[in-house]
């Protein structure tokens, strides 16, 4: 229920906003305090410098409408503000919000620190350490991860607390290199928990993204990736050195390497899954300068199956324009490439790793405790371990559920 009435006569304030360059006639503007952006027509500055001078909604248009001969829908427009919690106040009554506030990260963190790691020398580097993996894997088909290679310890239930704590430092890692790329190009982000499809994830919201130019944003986008084969190459020539007796690591330090090497190998794979908002996902809808091509692609989809199933709702692309719709098509085909990858990632690796875990919980369980108790006590371990994750995956699903439930219950009341 709000406190104020949007009348001809209201006089309508926007918070401080960021407002980017034109393109194809729009233009991205949205608080960076928040991290919300939207595009808007050229036109909508005009309005926003207007009503921000102080004249009400009623004088505005018909100063809009007197030079371009048409009512553009300025109050239409401000209610569409009003919802992107772009309104600041309201004939003196201050819209609030709802929107977490932006969180600057490792605020002691500047350009000068961290802007070698992404300069053009330094993109170099990651690219021919990408072509050095690949020759690697062609010339010594062994190291080829294989998903026994994740249990690097005889007993599955260590491996499984390993990976469980040190996975999160490696996603740490991985996430971090996007928030220093985004400091190198004079931005900020911060780190959130959530959950895509059956998966949990760690992820750097870059909501002030859009303030920086585009080609800007493809080394945001692409740091995650460089310092994952940073990683690997590191991972795969202490397997060469070991392997050729320049090194010596013992048995259990060579697992583990093998092991480095299956969670860098799969962490790279993950974000071709062109159907999930990975790194890669942000890279071409950069490129085809669409904001919701993922969401754009499954609607066209939608309309596709909806010529056999009459049930399914068409979304209609009448406005959308020409070469925007010409990116949607080419990524539907992506998206099923992205269907295929996860499917086959699931049957390659989850899947098998679960099996693995399944047989040896029930191999220790049914052997007992006085019969083995080391097998005994690994299987109970894996249970254990397994409940608290598929737990913190099910806490984290109910709770996105509920947040938007919610929200619907309380913004019809």
């Amino acid at each position: 229920m709000t406190e104020y009435d949007l009348t001809e006569r209201s006089a309508v304030a926007f918070h401080d906003l960021f407002r980017g360059e034109e393109e194809d006639g729009s233009v991205m503007i949205g608080r960076r305090d928040i991290g919300s952006y939207v595009s808007v027509p050229v036109e909508a500055l005009e309005v926003i410098d207007l009503l921000n001078s102080g004249k009400p909604i009623g004088d505005v248009k018909k100063l809009t409408e007197e030079k371009y001969g048409e009512d553009i829908g300025v109050t239409e427009f401000v209610q569409e503000m009003i919802a992107n919690e772009m309104v600041k106040t309201i004939d003196g009554f201050e819209i609030p919000t709802k929107s977490q506030l932006q969180k600057d990260m490792f605020s002691s963190i500047t350009k000068k620190h961290v802007g070698w790691m992404f300069s053009k020398v330094a993109w170099v580097v990651y690219g021919a350490l990408a072509g050095a993996c690949i020759a690697i894997f062609a010339a010594v088909p062994d190291y080829i991860p294989h998903y026994e290679d994740f249990f690097f310890h005889p007993w599955y239930s260590v491996a499984i607390l390993f990976w469980f704590f040190f996975g999160w430092l490696i996603v740490a890692c991985h996430e971090i290199s996007h928030l220093f790329a985004a400091k190198a190009v004079g931005t900020e982000g911060y780190f959130s928990l959530s959950n895509r499809l059956l998966f949990i994830v760690a992820q750097t919201n870059l909501g002030n993204i859009w303030t920086i130019p585009r080609r800007k944003r493809y080394t945001v986008y692409m740091a995650g990736m460089a310092w994952d084969t940073v990683m690997l190459f590191t991972m795969l020539m202490l397997l060469f050195f070991s392997d050729h007796a320049m090194i010596a690591i013992p048995p259990l330090g060579h697992a583990f390497v093998k092991s480095m090497v299956f969670a860098g190998v799969w962490s790279i794979i993950w974000q071709f899954r062109f159907n999930m908002q990975t790194d890669i996902y942000y890279v071409v809808a950069n490129y085809f300068k669409c904001r919701s091509l993922l969401p754009d692609a499954q609607a066209n989809i939608r309309n596709f199956l909806s010529q056999f199933i009459k049930k399914i709702k068409k979304t209609d692309f009448t406005d959308t324009p020409e070469s925007e719709m010409r990116a949607i098509k080419w990524y539907t085909l992506l998206y099923f490439v992205g269907t295929s990858v996860t499917i086959a990632t699931y049957f390659l690796r989850s899947f098998p790793l679960f099996i693995a875990q399944i047989r040896r919980a029930i191999e220790g369980i049914t052997m007992g405790h006085a019969a083995n108790p080391g097998l005994f006590t690994d299987g109970v371990v894996l249970i254990c371990v397994a409940s608290f994750n598929w737990g913190l995956w099910g806490y984290l699903v109910l709770r996105t559920r509920w947040n938007r439930l919610r929200q619907g219950v309380f913004s019809t009341a």
